[in-house]
Protein backbone atom coordinates (compact mmCIF):
# COMPACT_ATOMS: atom_id res chain seq x y z
CA UNK A 1 0.00 0.00 0.00
CA UNK A 2 1.42 3.34 -0.98
CA UNK A 3 0.00 6.59 0.38
CA UNK A 4 -0.33 9.10 -2.43
CA UNK A 5 -3.00 11.67 -1.55
CA UNK A 6 -3.45 14.33 1.13
CA UNK A 7 -6.46 16.32 2.33
CA UNK A 8 -6.47 19.56 4.32
CA UNK A 9 -8.22 19.17 7.68
CA UNK A 10 -8.39 21.20 10.89
CA UNK A 11 -6.83 19.57 13.94
CA UNK A 12 -5.84 21.14 17.27
CA UNK A 13 -6.45 24.63 15.92
CA UNK A 14 -8.42 27.41 17.63
CA UNK A 15 -10.06 29.33 14.78
CA UNK A 16 -9.79 33.10 14.44
CA UNK A 17 -13.59 33.38 14.72
CA UNK A 18 -13.58 31.69 18.12
CA UNK A 19 -15.14 28.47 19.37
CA UNK A 20 -18.47 27.53 17.81
CA UNK A 21 -20.85 24.58 17.83
CA UNK A 22 -23.43 23.43 15.30
CA UNK A 23 -26.27 21.42 16.87
CA UNK A 24 -27.82 18.87 14.51
CA UNK A 25 -30.81 16.65 15.25
CA UNK A 26 -30.32 13.57 13.07
CA UNK A 27 -33.69 11.96 12.36
CA UNK A 28 -33.60 8.24 11.57
CA UNK A 29 -37.37 7.71 11.89
CA UNK A 30 -37.74 7.12 8.13
CA UNK A 31 -34.27 6.25 6.75
CA UNK A 32 -31.31 4.38 8.24
CA UNK A 33 -28.86 6.71 6.46
CA UNK A 34 -28.90 10.52 6.67
CA UNK A 35 -26.67 13.03 4.87
CA UNK A 36 -25.30 15.76 7.14
CA UNK A 37 -24.23 18.63 4.92
CA UNK A 38 -22.47 21.60 6.56
CA UNK A 39 -21.07 23.15 3.40
CA UNK A 40 -23.49 26.12 3.53
CA UNK A 41 -22.37 26.93 7.10
CA UNK A 42 -18.72 27.02 6.00
CA UNK A 43 -19.27 28.84 2.71
CA UNK A 44 -21.35 31.52 4.47
CA UNK A 45 -18.62 32.04 7.09
CA UNK A 46 -20.74 30.98 10.07
CA UNK A 47 -18.08 28.41 11.03
CA UNK A 48 -14.60 27.98 9.54
CA UNK A 49 -14.34 24.17 9.72
CA UNK A 50 -15.29 21.18 11.84
CA UNK A 51 -12.83 19.44 14.18
CA UNK A 52 -15.08 17.14 16.15
CA UNK A 53 -18.52 15.94 17.11
CA UNK A 54 -20.31 15.15 20.37
CA UNK A 55 -22.81 12.33 19.84
CA UNK A 56 -25.62 11.60 22.31
CA UNK A 57 -26.48 8.00 21.44
CA UNK A 58 -27.83 7.31 24.94
CA UNK A 59 -31.37 6.61 23.71
CA UNK A 60 -30.35 4.20 20.96
CA UNK A 61 -30.06 0.43 21.50
CA UNK A 62 -27.83 0.30 18.38
CA UNK A 63 -24.51 1.89 17.48
CA UNK A 64 -24.52 4.95 15.22
CA UNK A 65 -21.75 5.61 12.72
CA UNK A 66 -20.55 8.66 10.78
CA UNK A 67 -18.66 8.31 7.50
CA UNK A 68 -16.74 11.45 6.50
CA UNK A 69 -16.78 12.70 2.93
CA UNK A 70 -13.50 12.57 1.03
CA UNK A 71 -11.45 10.89 3.80
CA UNK A 72 -13.94 8.04 4.40
CA UNK A 73 -13.08 8.09 8.10
CA UNK A 74 -15.71 6.09 10.01
CA UNK A 75 -16.60 6.93 13.60
CA UNK A 76 -18.83 4.60 15.60
CA UNK A 77 -20.56 5.60 18.83
CA UNK A 78 -21.66 2.46 20.70
CA UNK A 79 -25.24 1.76 21.74
CA UNK A 80 -26.45 3.60 24.87
CA UNK A 81 -23.32 5.79 24.88
CA UNK A 82 -22.22 9.39 24.52
CA UNK A 83 -18.89 10.76 23.45
CA UNK A 84 -16.60 13.35 21.90
CA UNK A 85 -14.94 12.27 18.65
CA UNK A 86 -12.24 13.95 16.56
CA UNK A 87 -13.20 14.04 12.90
CA UNK A 88 -11.12 14.30 9.75
CA UNK A 89 -13.29 16.00 7.16
CA UNK A 90 -12.09 18.68 4.74
CA UNK A 91 -14.21 21.62 3.62
CA UNK A 92 -16.90 21.45 2.46
CA UNK A 93 -17.87 19.13 5.32
CA UNK A 94 -20.33 16.40 4.45
CA UNK A 95 -20.89 13.05 6.14
CA UNK A 96 -23.35 10.19 6.29
CA UNK A 97 -24.86 9.01 9.58
CA UNK A 98 -26.12 5.43 9.85
CA UNK A 99 -28.18 3.48 12.39
CA UNK A 100 -31.34 1.36 12.19
CA UNK A 101 -34.64 3.19 11.65
CA UNK A 102 -36.61 4.51 14.61
CA UNK A 103 -34.50 7.03 16.56
CA UNK A 104 -33.56 10.70 16.63
CA UNK A 105 -29.97 11.39 17.72
CA UNK A 106 -28.57 14.78 18.79
CA UNK A 107 -25.09 15.59 17.47
CA UNK A 108 -23.04 18.71 18.09
CA UNK A 109 -20.26 19.55 15.62
CA UNK A 110 -17.58 21.91 16.93
CA UNK A 111 -14.58 23.78 15.59
CA UNK A 112 -12.15 23.60 18.52
CA UNK A 113 -10.07 20.74 19.92
CA UNK A 114 -11.81 18.68 22.62
CA UNK A 115 -10.22 15.55 24.06
CA UNK A 116 -11.94 12.44 22.63
CA UNK A 117 -13.83 10.31 25.16
CA UNK A 118 -16.69 7.78 25.13
CA UNK A 119 -18.80 6.57 28.05
CA UNK A 120 -21.78 4.27 28.60
CA UNK A 121 -24.99 5.86 29.90
CA UNK A 122 -26.79 2.69 31.02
Amino acid sequence: MQASQTFGIANVVVPAGGPKVVPVTVDFTVNPQVLIDAQNLVSSGKIEYLQGVYIDNSGNVNAVSLTMSTTNQIITCPARSQGYFAIMVPDPPQMYANTPIGVVIPMFFYNVPIQPAVWKTQ
